[in-house]
């Protein structure tokens, strides 16, 4: 704070004293030489503080370099969580894929019943533990070809959720089924 103050009065003193050294210069030639002069001195002290920092041992170049490179540091981690977090989106999106189109091949050829629609909801934080476990299992289920009554038994309901269950590790409650096309739910 003090090299600033310093500064500025020494920059104030110089442009007074200039201007006094104009007024009484005369007129002509030497006139010339004494503004070139002046206007030399004011520009040289005005770029003082710009030669200082250079002489003073202070590398701009290191110092921007220094700034770039944790900025690029930065947006470098922040691209590797946007990447992390996409390729979690697609992971997790083929794993649901392939437990949907696995209950759909499981009761394929079943006489009773055929799934009409399958979705899985899966536990999404990657921090987790439970990152990719299966939080529930929808499935709708339409009369199969050789059901002419339109009807559906409990029991096989209940074989459809100790297997899911059993193969998913899955609390029975946490897989739903939608038996509204039939005529009379079991």
């Amino acid at each position: 704070m003090d090299g600033l103050r310093s500064w500025i009065i020494t920059l104030v003193t110089v442009v007074i004293l200039c201007t006094v050294i104009e007024k009484f210069a005369p007129e002509g030639s030497l006139n010339k030489y004494v503004k070139l002069t002046c206007g030399l001195a004011v520009t040289l002290i005005i770029s003082m503080p710009v030669i200082n920092l250079i002489n003073s041992g202070l590398d701009v170049e290191v110092l921007a370099w220094n700034d770039y490179i944790k900025l690029s540091e930065r947006e470098m981690h922040d691209r590797i969580s946007k990447l992390q977090q996409e390729n979690n989106r697609q992971l997790l999106e083929v794993y649901r894929q392939s437990l949907i189109n696995d209950i759909k091949s499981r009761y394929m050829g079943e006489s009773e019943f055929m799934i009409g629609n399958v979705d899985a909801v899966l536990y999404e934080e990657p921090s987790k533990e439970t990152f990719g476990m299966i939080r529930a299992l929808y499935l709708t289920l339409k009369p199969g070809p050789y059901n002419n009554s339109k009807t559906i038994d409990d029991k096989i309901l209940q074989k459809i959720r100790n297997e899911l269950s059993e193969v998913f590790s899955l609390e029975k409650e946490n897989i739903i089924i939608d038996i509204s096309a039939f005529d009379r739910g079991g």
